[in-house]
């Protein structure tokens, strides 16, 4: 059972719990310059932030990829192709509107709540 979880091993052999049943995973672990992952995100809404942040981007591009895709396979298969294509090119727009649509809900939050998500 121990092999199948080795971040756990690494977490509680970092910070030294003692037979403690809580651990601050802020304080145990470290980032590559050896800063504390607490002392860079206080609080856990800047590491969320920071991940929505680059799941938006992650989703563009893999919505131009998949247009492009689609694009290709239109031009170079025949029927059969053209059929796929479209059917890749409905579900890269119906990404596109769920990606529109996440990242406008959140600018109206953060209007109405005043709360600067940084997005």
């Amino acid at each position: 059972m121990a092999s199948l979880f080795p971040i756990v091993q690494k977490v509680y052999a970092a910070c030294e719990a003692g037979g403690e049943t809580s651990i601050d995973l802020g304080e145990c672990l470290t980032l590559s310059n050896n800063t504390t992952i607490k002392s860079v995100y206080s609080e856990p809404a800047f590491l969320v932030n920071l991940i929505v942040r680059n799941l938006f981007v992650v989703g563009g591009v893999m919505l131009f990829l998949y247009v492009f895709y689609a694009g290709f396979l239109f031009v170079s298969q025949g029927k059969k192709g053209m059929e796929q294509a479209q059917k890749m090119a409905t579900t890269a727009v119906i990404g596109f509107v769920l990606l529109f649509s996440a990242y406008w809900i959140v600018q109206i939050v953060q209007l109405l709540t005043g709360v600067n998500m940084g997005l």
